[in-house]
């Protein structure tokens, strides 16, 4: 079980509604994390691969919203 920090690949996010919409629609997300240059996830990849939370950055990265992938909603 792990959390990752990431934001859309081609979208800057307004509100958490536009990111759920996104979330569901399988599209990848790019990981912010320094040491895993150019990764992505969505959210098959997110439950095959065990993440247990994604930290969503939106709103020109300056705000966080927490999406529970178990749930598939936010914490």
């Amino acid at each position: 079980m792990h959390t990752l920090t990431v934001k859309g690949v081609y979208s800057d996010f307004k509100n958490k509604k536009e990111i759920l919409e996104y979330y569901n629609s399988n599209k990848d997300f790019y990981n912010l994390n320094p040491f895993v240059s150019g990764a992505y996830v969505n959210k098959e990849g997110a439950i095959k691969h065990k993440v247990s939370f994604l930290n969503v950055r939106y709103k020109n990265l300056q705000k966080i919203a927490v999406i529970n992938v178990s749930k598939g909603n936010f914490q």
